[in-house]
């Protein structure tokens, strides 16, 4: 095995690798020639790292190769400064050493517009990193001059679509700005920015390039919570986990900051998980309520909560990867809760102003690929609406449901499966007969009709899940996409669910809203989910045969799913089995 000695990103790529390594492999080093010449290239971890970006420094010159020996010092600078935080930030040398090496390698990297980009991101990092107030204070020099770096390669930038991509690509600069304002005390502009930047993100990924972004103002933000409402929300950068609490006349958010590693924390932690979760094994359920509590102490929840007395109502305004973690189940089981994608679609009026009737209009989508509980589900729910429009089958074609979803219905009830699509969120789609897809891009361009919708529900479907990329500007997923299409609630499942319960969940989640006028989506589905975990074995049985005499007309294939339910009710209830979910 050999290394091209002048080739810097070889070296870095086995620097990169001897850092995330633990131990040395005496089979693959016997066969490297360059660490039989130099021992020390077997060192890993920390050492290792350094041995192989120095090494690099002998045949990179600065002179011949300027980007690359700027690029091997900026590598160097980055090692002894994640050395450093892993170290607890107790030795201050070794922040000195990532600062001296940013230096080097600043002196050929200011050349290159791009990578000296990426230096000062290291540059602003580091010094707000350290928490003093002069080391801001250069963190904010170093923040000026990237914006104009930034603000010149923006002008460069030959469409809009580039504009778009590059600057989400350089979103971590809004996330440090926030970051900044908070070391400053400045907590309304901090939160402001943190706003302003999601909700840029937001447009760029789903509509493309512009200039002018529609986000409030703190004050405006004020003028739709009540004494009984707090938002919740978390801002994530490259740096920092921090939270903002937003409470009815408060002259200022309340800010829960990183407590040091927090961010790095919540990076191992989705790992862990959404491993867990790919490998659909029994370890992710039996570590289930474990892992919610390390992600609770990770958040801090347990301080927020202090914060909510008089509380019962939270809007959760999720970052990044938090999207796709039920923090909820985190909170205390006596507030109601919502998401949103943005403070923004807090503004809806159609929130303030709820009603539900069985004279709505509901278009009911169904895909089920043989969900027999979701055929069910449908079936009972259209049922309990005076007029409802179906389609299932070879009837769901794009073209039909785009038609459809144009016209004046109240609900949309979507069963079936819907992806996301990480590389290209505005591609993410639900899926429809044989290969077609309506994705989030059409479902925007879809004129929103004149009684635009109450509540779209997504059943069945696996809605928020990435997979094991990592998301570091926001996340737009087919909730976030039809909430920004104009829809006042969205209901759906995060991951996949086991089809029984969650049709259970839904129908009574309609029935609370039907029986009880002056109650919220967000009230209902709290007590709809209480009410599942509340049920016992005999109530369940009487659950499933109070369907068949309310809904006669059901299909001989649903009634006989029914029995066949209660006979498992029955079987299970003898067992000794304690609960049903």
């Amino acid at each position: 095995m050999h290394i091209q000695p002048d080739y810097h990103k070889a070296w870095i790529n086995r620097g990169s690798a001897a850092k995330k390594s633990t131990s040395r492999g005496p089979f693959l080093a016997n066969l490297s020639l360059i660490a039989k010449q130099n021992p020390e290239l077997n060192k890993r971890g920390y050492e290792g790292a350094l041995v192989s970006f120095r090494q690099g420094l002998k045949y990179v010159h600065k002179n011949t190769q300027p980007e690359s020996w700027g690029v091997l010092h900026q590598n160097i600078g980055i090692a002894h400064y994640d050395h450093w935080k892993y170290r607890q930030r107790e030795n201050a040398q070794y922040w000195k050493d990532a600062i001296n090496e940013y230096n080097k390698a600043y002196k050929t990297l200011k050349d290159f517009p791009e990578r000296h980009l990426d230096l000062l991101q290291g540059f602003i990092r580091a010094y707000l990193d350290f928490g003093t107030r002069q080391k801001r204070v250069e963190a904010e020099k170093f923040k000026k001059e990237a914006w104009n770096i930034f603000q010149d390669l923006l002008e460069k930038q030959i469409n809009d679509n580039q504009k778009s991509l590059f600057s989400l690509k350089y979103a971590w600069l809004g996330q440090l700005t926030v970051d900044i304002n908070l070391q400053k005390g400045e907590l309304i502009k901090a939160w402001e920015i943190a706003e302003r930047e999601k909700n840029a993100c937001l447009t760029w990924l789903l509509s493309g390039w512009a200039t002018e972004i529609d986000s409030p103002s703190y004050k405006k933000i004020q003028k739709v919570l009540t004494p009984s409402t707090a938002i919740i929300y978390w801002h994530i950068s490259p740096n920092s986990l921090n939270t903002f609490i937003l409470k009815h006349e408060l002259e200022a958010p309340i800010v829960k900051q990183d407590l040091g590693r927090s961010k790095d924390q919540l990076k191992e932690w989705v790992k862990n998980w959404n491993r867990e979760y790919e490998e659909q094994n029994t370890s992710w359920q039996n570590n289930l309520s474990e892992n919610l509590q390390e992600l609770k102490d990770i958040l801090q929840i347990d301080a927020i909560v202090e914060e909510l007395t008089s509380i019962t109502n939270l809007i959760l305004i999720p970052h990044q990867e938090l999207h796709l973690l039920p923090l909820n189940f985190l909170f205390p089981y006596d507030f109601t809760i919502t998401y949103l994608p943005c403070a923004q679609l807090a503004l809806n009026p159609t929130k303030t102003k709820f009603s539900l009737t069985k004279d709505d209009k509901i278009f009911s989508l169904e895909c089920p690929a043989n969900l027999d509980f979701a055929e069910m589900e449908s079936e009972i729910i259209c049922q309990i609406f005076s007029h409802s429009n179906r389609i299932s089958g070879e009837k769901a074609t794009e073209e039909t449901v785009k038609t459809e979803l144009s016209q004046p219905h109240e609900l949309f009830h979507f069963t079936g499966h819907g992806y996301y699509d990480f590389n290209s969120p505005k591609d993410s789609a639900l899926q429809l007969i044989d290969e077609e897809k309506l994705t989030l891009e059409k479902i925007l361009q879809i004129p929103l009709p004149e009684k635009s919708y109450k509540i779209v529900t997504l059943s069945a479907c696996e809605t928020a899940l990435t997979g094991t990329q990592s998301i570091t500007t926001e996340y737009v997923g087919l909730v976030s996409g039809f909430m920004r299409w104009g829809t006042a609630y969205v209901l759906s499942t995060q991951w996949i669910v086991e089809d029984a319960p969650n049709a259970l969940v839904i129908i009574q989640f309609y029935r609370l809203l039907l029986e009880d006028n002056s109650i919220t989506p967000p009230l209902a589905l709290a007590k709809a989910t209480q009410w599942l975990r509340e049920l016992t074995f005999e109530e369940l049985k009487n659950y499933y045969h109070g369907l068949q005499t309310e809904f006669p007309d059901m299909k001989d294939e649903i009634h006989g799913l029914l029995r066949h339910q209660r006979n498992i009710v029955l079987m299970r209830k003898q067992s000794g089995e304690k609960t049903i979910c």
